[in-house]
């Protein structure tokens, strides 16, 4: 069994998100490990306005840092990265073999939705070439 060598928590604006810094820095900690909160801007592919995606790019940042200083209550290490394109594309390329990846489970439930939606946590699980946690 390889060595974990950091903590990759990938987020998004979420109450499950959320907990899933809390158990990432709890695992972090537990292991003697740092720790990266990463969230990924998917919307460039949508937004063409400059205003509206400074907008978006602040308010991600925001809601990084205030998930950076909830980590650091369990005394750990803590970075964090804004990157732009596909979430789960870009969670994988972030990931490294000696990596622990702990993710949110966002369940959708209904209708169109549940259809249509492609799960960030099930692609990353797939697709990661290290081991992946995934909290609901």
């Amino acid at each position: 069994m390889k060595d974990i060598k950091r903590i990759i928590i990938p987020v998004d604006n979420s109450e499950n998100s959320k907990k899933a810094v809390k158990q990432g820095a709890f695992f972090a900690k537990l292991l003697g490990v740092n720790a990266n909160i990463i969230t990924i801007n998917d919307t460039h592919q949508f937004i063409s306005s400059v205003i509206l995606e400074e907008k978006l790019k602040n308010e991600a940042s925001a809601f990084l840092e205030n998930f950076k200083k909830i980590a650091e209550e369990y005394g750990v290490n803590i970075e964090t990265d804004l990157i732009v394109g596909k979430p789960s594309e870009e969670i994988v390329k972030y990931a490294q073999d000696d990596d622990l990846i702990i993710i949110a489970h966002h369940e959708k439930t209904k209708g169109f939705d549940k259809a249509m939606d492609k799960s960030i946590s099930r692609d990353v699980v797939n697709n990661a070439p290290c081991s992946v946690l995934i909290v609901k």
